[in-house]
């Protein structure tokens, strides 16, 4: 059996060159966007974009008979999307 191989993305462009500077930012407040940028020494730059997704986990809770909170069933996870499907 195969295992899977994890992708990777190698930007040959870059190679030989130096990183003058390297940040992590959102373009707007409270974005699920954030920007990768990577300035070199010879003034060139990569802007990676990475979308990320809210990720959720649903908990039925309900009070026992000490009046404690407690999971009645087992939580749902995932994004809106896939909990979305998941409960037509």
């Amino acid at each position: 059996m195969n295992k899977p191989r994890r992708a990777a993305l190698v930007l040959n462009e870059v190679t030989g060159k130096r990183i003058s500077r390297l940040t992590l930012e959102e373009p707007y407040p409270n974005s699920h966007e954030v920007y990768i940028a990577i300035k070199f020494d010879d003034e060139t730059e990569i802007l990676i974009e990475v979308d990320s997704r809210p990720f959720f986990d649903i908990r039925h809770l309900a009070r026992n008979a000490e009046g404690e909170l407690e999971p009645v069933k087992k939580s749902m996870r995932g994004s809106i999307r896939s909990l979305g499907r998941g409960r037509q």
